[in-house]
């Protein structure tokens, strides 16, 4: 290995062993604050009520605008979660690919260049997204990436969401005769079901695996072999590729759930995509060429802070190393190769945009 190489590799595990969960990201601030300015930016502070402190820096005017969280997904079972480790090929530890490993590879990238480009580093993407959805968009960019696990693929587009909160309702009865009552559980999977099968479902989008797709993060209910239950609690997430709107989706799964006693929508996102004219899409795209040799495209499943982005009118595209399927795992892994490459795709942006 590259003695620069293995730079990036240890500068990637230290980012992984500051535990900085939601609410705990200034942990990491005073580092990257000294880090950055050994690569000639100056940096400030961008207080996010109720949520911590952004960090962003700026070298030069104008040029790219890198954007990237500081929190981390919450360990839960995750052994030594801030304890990074390499294994065979791979770094292993929580945030490895989200996006502690996106962080270091920017980091480098700074370090070994010097033209002008805008870094945001934002707080609570893992919450509520309030630490981009703060942010000022800088003068002069030539629009915004995003680093996020995409597989070094350049993501244009990002899908829709819904979140939603749904209570379901059945009529109690004696275990042994279930048939006296109304499981509110069985009910509830019934309504996954349904949602399942919806049309939004079957929409199709050429960047996208699929067009949508409904996620049971949690479901409770019951208390006990023998009794019926009568009620049952379903967290739920919905995407759905570009061509449909949130308004839209929303409609359609709130009238298949119409037998839920409640139905809330706990947040709503439309999808979103850049058009391949923009700066910042042949700009991406002449880097990874030039350091990959070829760009493949994809599509984002997943909310980003690209979406606040978008909302702010910034050209965005979305890019990074590692597979979107780890992150959140009980074993977060990003191959090395790919952490290295993005290193050199990011230095060769920044160098293209000055």
């Amino acid at each position: 290995m590259h003695p620069r190489d293995q730079e990036v590799v240890e500068l990637a595990k230290k980012l992984i062993s500051f535990p900085t969960t939601a609410g705990r990201e200034g942990l990491i601030l005073e580092f990257l604050e000294e880090t950055l300015a050994g690569c000639g930016f100056t940096t400030s502070r961008q207080p996010v009520p109720g949520a911590g402190e952004n960090l962003l820096a700026a070298r030069g005017e104008g040029g790219p605008w890198l954007v990237t969280h500081l929190d981390v997904f919450p360990p839960y079972e995750h052994p030594q979660p801030f304890t990074p480790r390499v294994e065979g090929e791979e770094l292993v530890g929580r945030g490895a690919v989200d996006t502690k490993g996106q962080l270091a590879a920017l980091l480098a990238a700074l370090a070994s260049t010097s033209g002008p480009v805008q870094v945001a580093l934002v707080v609570d993407e893992e919450a509520l997204g309030r630490g981009s959805a703060a942010l000022e968009v800088p003068p002069g960019i030539v629009g915004a990436v995003v680093l996020e696990p995409t597989g070094l693929r350049l993501a244009p587009a990002e899908a829709g969401s819904l979140g939603l909160s749904l209570l379901v309702a059945g009529t109690p009865a004696h275990g042994s005769l279930p048939w006296r009552g109304k499981s509110a559980v069985e009910l509830a999977f019934s309504l996954y079901e349904k949602l399942k099968g919806l049309p939004f479902t079957a929409h199709a989008h050429p960047l996208f695996e699929r067009g949508g797709w409904v996620n049971l993060g949690r479901i409770r209910g019951g208390y006990d072999t023998m009794l019926v239950p009568n009620r049952c609690e379903l967290e739920l997430e919905v995407g759905f590729a570009p061509g449909l709107a949130g308004a839209q989706v929303a409609a359609e799964v709130q009238a298949a759930l119409a037998e839920a006693e409640t139905v809330e929508i706990t947040d709503i996102w439309d999808p979103w995509e850049t058009p391949p004219e923009e700066e910042i899409v042949r700009a991406t795209r002449r880097a990874l060429e030039g350091v990959l040799g070829r760009v493949s495209l994809w599509g984002m499943p997943s909310w980003t802070d690209g979406a606040n982005l978008v909302r702010k009118g910034v050209p965005t595209v979305i890019l990074g190393a590692g597979d979107l399927a780890v992150a959140h795992t009980f074993r977060e892994a990003l191959p090395l190769a790919q952490l290295h490459s993005l290193a050199q795709v990011l230095a060769e942006l920044i160098r293209g945009a000055s």
